[in-house]
């Protein structure tokens, strides 16, 4: 199916559509695609600071959410 046949197709969908609950849902999604990424405002260095830890995730190198509130004496948050 072509871009156009599918985008003429969602649109008589749409323009019969009269479940407000999936039209809203529908607007959120479109507003969210149509929204600015944050990454893309971020600086260099926030941006090397989250390849970092994506990196140390891919190595193994993570620590469970337990262990890090025992390291400052807590319990940890159910």
């Amino acid at each position: 199916m072509s871009t156009d046949s599918m985008r003429m197709e969602l649109i008589r969908w749409l323009s019969q559509l009269d479940d407000k609950g999936l039209l809203a849902s529908l607007l959120h999604f479109k507003q969210a695609n149509e929204a600015h990424d944050w990454y893309d405002s971020l600086t260099a260095e926030q941006q090397a600071a989250i390849a970092e830890g994506e990196a140390d995730i891919k190595a193994g190198r993570v620590r469970s959410s337990a262990e890090v509130w025992e390291k400052y004496g807590r319990t940890p948050k159910s």
